[in-house]
């Protein structure tokens, strides 16, 4: 088999393993999530646009754990 016929086996067998947000957010226990969190994490997505699992999966994360997060503030005591 020669590099650009494995190259296109896999772009189709990429493709065959996408889904529609909807899909997604029905699908959620396969993911082990919440619909509600998948909802969350997909809800800037087209309802047309297909999403792979690794998509999804990669915005799960981003949504469930915000790499910028807030810095405690110091309960400053005014006594002293």
């Amino acid at each position: 088999m020669s590099t650009p016929r494995k190259e296109r086996l896999a772009a189709v067998q990429e493709d065959l393993n996408k889904r529609t947000k909807q899909e997604w957010i029905e699908g959620a226990a396969a993911l082990k999530h919440e619909r509600f969190e998948v909802a969350g994490a997909l809800f800037d997505c087209k309802s047309d646009t297909l999403l792979s699992q690794q998509e999804v999966q990669n915005r799960l994360e981003a949504y469930l754990q915000p790499a910028v997060q807030k810095e405690e503030s110091l309960n400053v005591d005014s006594e002293g």
